[in-house]
């Protein structure tokens, strides 16, 4: 966990049985195979309690409006004729029925006729609601798993060749300058490659060990350069988390992860 980046102060260990349920939801106190797990003359701490002390992320509500499509279909609850309603979750900013939103890519724009969070009908929603929002004036072409609903002000940007911070893994071949991967982003992927290898580096102190490598070696991290046969909606991770991550898969293995720190 201390190699990925985890400081040691915030791991904590939990022994736990899904199949029966044993110290999930609460202290088991009469288990025999759990009397080393203890906490001062009490049981330890059961995995419920140890979620409950996670400090809750920042919702980046202040942002520009960002909401990756995961489904789209046809209609919706309320007046539904001409109009098209997408779900997802809202990675920054906030919408309110009777806001105008822009489909990157492509450009086109609706009018939020109606948004339900948690199944239910709202006027309004903000960055970490999981929403269905209903948009009148979009057909049911101009929208695509992985487009992102944004304000007309400030949209997102589309692009097909972007910098990233990788954590590699496992790899059957080692990742080289021209590797092809598929490049996963929230709910879809496309073909890219890596296409160059900039440098790798120590994830814990920064250090760079060498400036354009052969290759990137098991566990190592390192910047590279990724091309995609097609656009792909992305922020800068330090900007829009949700948007800032990606995934590389090869061969139905994920062989890498990361973040995004440059675009092109």
């Amino acid at each position: 966990m201390q190699g990925c980046g985890f400081l040691k102060d915030n791991v904590r260990f939990v022994p736990v049985s899904g199949l029966g349920g044993v110290n999930l939801a609460k202290r088991a106190s009469d288990v025999a195979e759990l009397a080393w797990y203890r906490d001062g003359d009490s049981p330890g701490a059961c995995l419920v309690e140890l979620l409950d002390t996670f400090e809750q992320p920042q919702r980046v509500v202040a942002g520009a409006f960002r909401l990756a499509v995961t489904d789209f279909f046809r209609g919706g609850t309320a007046g539904s004729a001409g109009s098209i309603s997408a779900s997802g979750r809202i990675a920054q900013g906030n919408v309110q029925v009777g806001d105008t939103v822009t489909v990157v890519p492509g450009g086109a724009s609706g009018v939020v006729r109606a948004i339900d969070v948690g199944f239910e009908a709202q006027d309004w929603a903000v960055a970490g609601d999981e929403v269905v929002i209903q948009v009148h004036g979009l057909d049911m072409q101009q929208l695509a798993l992985g487009a992102v609903l944004c304000g007309p002000e400030q949209p997102i940007t589309a692009v097909t060749c972007f910098e990233a911070q990788i954590a590699v893994f496992d790899p059957a071949v080692p990742i080289t300058n021209g590797f092809p991967a598929l490049v996963h982003v929230q709910s879809v992927s496309v073909q890219g490659s890596v296409r160059r290898i900039i440098e790798t580096f120590d994830a814990r102190t920064g250090e760079v060990k060498r400036r354009n490598p052969r290759h990137i070696r098991k566990g190592a991290t390192a910047r590279v350069e990724i091309v995609t046969e097609s656009a792909l909606c992305l922020e800068l991770f330090k900007d829009a988390k949700d948007l800032g991550r990606i995934m590389l898969r090869r061969g139905g293995e994920t062989v890498a992860a990361g973040i995004v720190t440059a675009l092109k």
